[in-house]
Formats: C-alpha cells, structure tokens, sequence
C-alpha cells in the first residue's frame, strides 16, 4: 500500500466516503487509477464495494441509486451531477481451463462467463480482473493507493499489458478482454506482455463468440474516442479486424481505407483539442464518406457537383455497411446521412442565401466534417471557416463544444490546430436534407 494524492471529483469523494461512513469497504478502482498514473485526466470514476446492490441503494437513498444490469448487477449512484457505476467486490468464476485446440471448446467455450454476480472480497475482485494496470484500487479517503496482484503499479509505469492469472483462460472467460488489451496498446502505447501476446494470438478466434450486443457497445465506444485510427490499425495489426471488423480488414490498404483513417486522424484531433464534440454520428460519417466516393467510382476526397438517387443510395449503404457486421443506432446513422450528403452542398453552394440551409439540424456536423476533409488534404482552413461560421459566429446558442479536454495553445485558430504529429499508414430510410444546389 502506497499514499498517493490523486485529485479526484468531488462526486466520487462523495460516494466512496459515504460508503465507507456506512461501514462498508470502498475503493476508486479500474481504469480512473490508470489514468491519473499516466498524468491523464480521467473520463469517469468507477467505484467498487463490499456493498451489494442492493445496500448501496440503501445508502444513498432510491431517488440517487438504482440497480441495473443483470449478466452483471451493478448499482449507478447520482452525485454532484455525475453518474457513478458502484459495483460490488466479485470473486473469480468457479470453473476449470478448457482445452483450446479442441473443436468442441472452440464452438462453445467452457469457460465463456454468462453470469458475474457471486460476490467476494477486495482481493478476490481484484484477481478476477483481466489486466494488472487495472487492478489497482485507490481509497481517496485515506490517500492509499493497494495494488492487490504485486505487478499493477509497475506495469503502468513500464506500459506493460499483463493478463491476470492464465492469459488463455481470461481470454477464454471474455473474449472482449482482447479487444481491450489493444486499446490500451493503442491509446497509451503500452505493449503486452509475451505470455499474454502469445495469448492472444491463440484465442482471436473465440471473439466469435461475442454477444453481437457488447460488439456494438465497444464500437460505439472507439468512434466516441479520440484515439478511433489508432485503435483500427492497432486491431488489424494483431488480426482482431478480422473478426470484430472483417469488411474493413478485407478493404484494408485500399485508397477508401487510408482515406476513411485521415479522417477520423483529423476529426480526433480536432475533437481533443476541444474544437468539436466526439460525435458518433460524425465520425461514422467521416468513416463511411470514402466508401460512397469508391462505390460511386470517385477519388477519394472528391465531391459530387449534384447528386442523384445514385449518390443517396451509395451514401445510405456505406453509412449501413461500413461496419458490418456491427450495427450503429438508427438515428446515428440518420445523422449521418445528413451530413455527407450535405458535403455537397456546402462544397458546391450556389444558392443566394445561406439562412436556411443554417437551420438545418445536421449543419454544424456538416460544417465540421468539411473542415475535416479539406484538413486531411493538407489545407488550411480559416477562410472555408469564415464561410461557414459556426453556430456561436452567428450569435447563436451553442451548446455542441463541452471542452472537456483544455484546447492546447494556439487552438483557437481553426487553421492552426496544434495537436498530435500527422499520422503515417501502417500497412429506416435516413431522411434526405433538401438540396440546397438543386435548380
């Protein structure tokens, strides 16, 4: 047990001292403890406790807990405006390793967690986790960091990705747990560690296995993310795209592929600089832009003048398709829709006012993928940003730029965004926007 002054929310002080007052253990745990060990602000603070669901809600009252889930019951507390997951201490599965070279242990494996709800103690939660760097458990109360497996504290500091236990099993138990081990190479340039590479390598197939519901989930939850390019390369790299996204491993390498990943380079950047919020929608649509202009035999980053039933329904099909077979919500493929047909429009615009076509719903993500697509070109984009303000150069309410991450110095120019180094490649009907250009 270490002291470490970690500066958490006043939210998750609240629910951990609460608990604790109540008489029960409770920690910060996961990913929040990862985060600010790297210096990095944390998105949420995960909270765990010897309490059950149903004694937490007993702390904090019905109105500011209620339960939920049921593969794994979990508690979401309301607190200082913020919502907190509270889980409570698990213990690790009672099953035996199965064979994995066996073709019946492949179809269905033995050990695949349907059911995480048989309550423990700290240590017994923390050795069920998947990754050491995630194990680790912060009392801000107390100001002490306990790092129950002996390696989490280390291997945040080496950027290492070691698998609790068996890395065999744990793959086994949850085939997600490969996806997330490459998010964290991808986003924090850790590395895994060999036992749990060799692992991995050993188990792709198993992610067949995945409910199609959580595959979705984790897709949702890259677009979201400013890191969407790196963690794609870094699946296609391990050859998890083939099986969580097997049309864009086929297309890999393809002048739409390295256009699709310039975009979302250029659309993450802007978005950590706090230019722009991490909209699902947009950055579906940058992904699915240069699959339209290849199925419609354009290059990429060309532009339609006018468009036809031809360009709608190779708009429709890319933003449906681009990453089969995982499905997005269907209003955030409405969405985004909108906002490439509307790439047209604002590239091309002929019409003598500009009013109503800024009250369009899906303007401002139209807006912000036509700074993105010219960026990605290599061009500077204060006048194209002068010809189409933004929502707040108008006088309007805006209410799209939360800016939860400080912009960097010099962000304030559109223009001159300084951010990342520019990246190098390795290896129902949506509703149509009128055409403002139409005759």
């Amino acid at each position: 047990m270490e002291e470490f002054d970690f500066e958490v929310s006043g939210g998750a002080l609240h629910v951990v001292s609460s608990l604790q007052r109540a008489g029960y253990e409770s920690y910060i745990v996961g990913g929040a403890i990862r985060d600010l060990l790297l210096d990095k602000r944390p998105k949420d603070f995960d909270i765990s406790t010897s309490a059950t669901p149903e004694e937490v809600r007993e702390v904090f009252g019905r109105r500011s807990a209620r339960i939920i889930g049921k593969r794994f019951r979990l508690a979401h507390v309301f607190a200082d405006g913020e919502i907190f997951e509270v889980s409570t201490f698990r213990r690790e599965p009672q099953v035996h390793a199965g064979d994995l070279s066996d073709p019946k242990s492949m179809r269905r494996p033995e050990n695949l967690i349907l059911s995480d709800n048989s309550y423990g103690t700290s240590v017994e939660d923390a050795f069920r986790r998947d990754f050491t760097a995630n194990a680790l458990f912060y009392d801000p109360v107390a100001k002490k960091l306990i790092d129950h497996t002996g390696q989490g504290l280390t291997d945040v500091r080496n950027k290492v990705v070691r698998a609790i236990g068996d890395p065999a099993l744990r793959f086994e138990e949850d085939p997600v747990r490969m996806l997330r081990a490459l998010k964290l190479v991808a986003q924090y340039d850790f590395s895994l560690d060999p036992a749990t590479e060799n692992a991995l390598f050993a188990s792709l197939e198993l992610f067949r296995h995945t409910a199609p519901g959580r595959q979705s989930l984790e897709l949702e939850k890259i677009l979201k993310s400013v890191y969407s390019d790196r963690h794609l390369e870094t699946f296609f790299d391990y050859g998890l795209l083939n099986y969580f996204l097997p049309d864009l491993a086929a297309a890999w390498g393809s002048p739409a592929l390295r256009y699709m990943l310039d975009l979302l380079y250029e659309r993450n950047c802007r978005v950590e600089a706090g230019l722009y919020r991490d909209s699902i929608s947009l950055a579906l649509a940058a992904a699915a832009l240069p699959f339209a202009e290849a199925a419609l035999g354009a290059a990429p980053g060309s532009l339609w003048p006018k468009r036809g039933e031809a360009v709608i329904q190779a708009v429709r099909h890319a933003v449906d398709t681009v990453f089969a077979p995982q499905t997005l919500m269907v209003k955030m493929r409405e969405a985004a829709v909108r906002i490439i047909l509307m790439q047209g429009v604002l590239e091309h615009f002929t019409g003598k006012s500009k009013a109503e076509l800024f009250r369009q719903r899906s303007y401002s993500h139209a807006r912000e993928l036509l700074l993105i697509r010219h960026l990605a070109a290599g061009e500077d984009i204060e006048e194209l940003a002068r010809t189409w303000p933004r929502g707040e150069d108008r006088g309007e309410k805006v209410e799209f730029f939360p800016r939860r991450r400080p912009a960097p110095a010099g962000a304030g120019s559109e223009g001159k965004q300084e951010s990342r180094p520019r990246r190098r490649h390795r290896s129902r009907r949506p509703e149509t926007p009128p055409d403002f250009n139409a005759e």
